[in-house]
C-alpha cells in the first residue's frame, strides 16, 4: 500500500500496490507510475536521496536572499 497525494484533488489516497503501472530506476531517482483512485489518471512519483537533494539545491537557488 502506497500514501500518495494526488495533484488534482490535492488528496491523500490509499493505493494498492496493484495500481502501480511502473517502475523505473534512474541515476538519481526511483519514478514509480501510480494510477490514481481519485481522478483516474497515472501520476508520476519520485523518490531518493539523491532527487531530493537536487530538487532542495533548485528550491534555494530560486528563492532570493533577505536582505
Amino acid at each position: 500500500m502506497l500514501l500518495i497525494t494526488c495533484p488534482v484533488t490535492r488528496t491523500d489516497e490509499l493505493v494498492a500496490d496493484r495500481r502501480i503501472r511502473s517502475v523505473t530506476n534512474k541515476p538519481t531517482h526511483i519514478a514509480l507510475h501510480v494510477e490514481c483512485p481519485a481522478c483516474g489518471s497515472i501520476h508520476v512519483y519520485r523518490t531518493g536521496r539523491r532527487w531530493a537533494a537536487a530538487v532542495g539545491a533548485a528550491q534555494e537557488a530560486r528563492v532570493p536572499a533577505h536582505a
